[in-house]
C-alpha cells in the first residue's frame, strides 16, 4: 500500500483538465455538459470578524481550482488523476517494490 500527500490538491487542477479528464474516461456528454455548466456556479466570499464588525467581500467566482466543500470535489479530483495513473502505468514507469525472503514463519498460538 503506498500513500501519496497531494499538497493544496484541490487548488492545482484547471477546470479545463477537468472536463478533460471527464472526456478521457468516457463519461456521458450530458453529465460533462452539466459539469462544466455547474462550475460557472462556484462561488465563495472571504469574511473577516473584527471587534465590532464582520466585513464580508463580494462574490468570487472560483475559476480555476476544484471547488471545496463540494461533495462531487473529492470524486472529481480522483477522476482527474485517472488519466495521469494510466499514462504512467503505460510508461512503465514509477516506484518498484524490493521484497526480500526470510526464515520467519509466523506461528499461531490457540
Amino acid at each position: 500500500m503506498v500513500w501519496i500527500d497531494y499538497q493544496k490538491a484541490f487548488d492545482r487542477v484547471p477546470h479545463s483538465w477537468i472536463i478533460k479528464s471527464l472526456e478521457l474516461i468516457g463519461i456521458n456528454n450530458k453529465v460533462i455538459a452539466f459539469t462544466k455548466k455547474a462550475m460557472t456556479y462556484w462561488r465563495t466570499r472571504m469574511h473577516l470578524h473584527t471587534e465590532n464588525e464582520l466585513i464580508e467581500t463580494e462574490d468570487i467566482k472560483i475559476q480555476c481550482v476544484i471547488f471545496q466543500g463540494d461533495s462531487l470535489s473529492p470524486l472529481l479530483f480522483c477522476i482527474c488523476l485517472l488519466p495521469l495513473t494510466e499514462q504512467l502505468n503505460r510508461l512503465n514507469t514509477g516506484y518498484k517494490e524490493h521484497i526480500t525472503k526470510t526464515d520467519f514463519t509466523p506461528t499461531l498460538h490457540g
